[in-house]
């Protein structure tokens, strides 16, 4: 009869340490693009960073939901750095009117598919905490099947910097 109680507190006491004890993603990501510059803070929750300290894969999401007058906007940011040399980058970028997604761009290496490149200026590792820095640049434009073929057409320039201290994924 007094499982049920004892059950629900164990469950919300871990629950309570867990939150307490995981250190999360933080920083933040400036973008221009067509014209306009724009900071976005990390998006913690699916943030972060995997593989070796030689070798690892980088994930950077931001996201600004905030009601300060700003359009929404969400921007992912991938890439491996072998011996800390950024390789196969991909950005894909979420664009909003009237709080509705009206757009997704993307951008990854090669030429024609935007020539996206990342630089990058800073990194250390932390026990399992990654904090990175660099730039990115390249031409962002529309696909029908989540990047694979970006029309290039109707392409616009991106340029921007991140400064993020990323948690490893277990």
């Amino acid at each position: 009869m007094h499982i049920r109680p004892l059950f629900i507190g164990t469950a919300l006491a871990a629950g309570l340490f867990a939150t307490f004890g995981q250190a999360q993603s933080s920083g933040e990501i400036t973008v221009m693009i067509a014209g306009a510059e724009r900071t976005i803070p990390v998006w913690a929750e699916q943030s972060d960073w995997s593989g070796s300290e030689d070798w690892p894969s980088i994930n950077i999401h931001v996201r600004d939901f905030t009601d300060n007058g700003e359009e929404p906007i969400v921007v992912s940011l991938g890439f491996e750095a072998s011996r800390w040399e950024p390789s196969v980058p991909e950005l894909d970028m979420s664009l909003y009117e009237n709080k509705e997604r009206v757009a997704v761009l993307y951008g990854r290496e090669e030429q024609e598919r935007g020539g996206l490149s990342v630089t990058l200026d800073d990194h250390s590792i932390d026990g399992t905490q990654l904090s990175i820095s660099g730039s990115f640049e390249g031409k962002l434009g529309p696909s029908d099947n989540f990047g694979n073929d970006i029309d290039l057409s109707q392409g616009v320039p991106v340029t921007g910097t991140f400064s993020v201290t990323l948690e490893q994924l277990e």
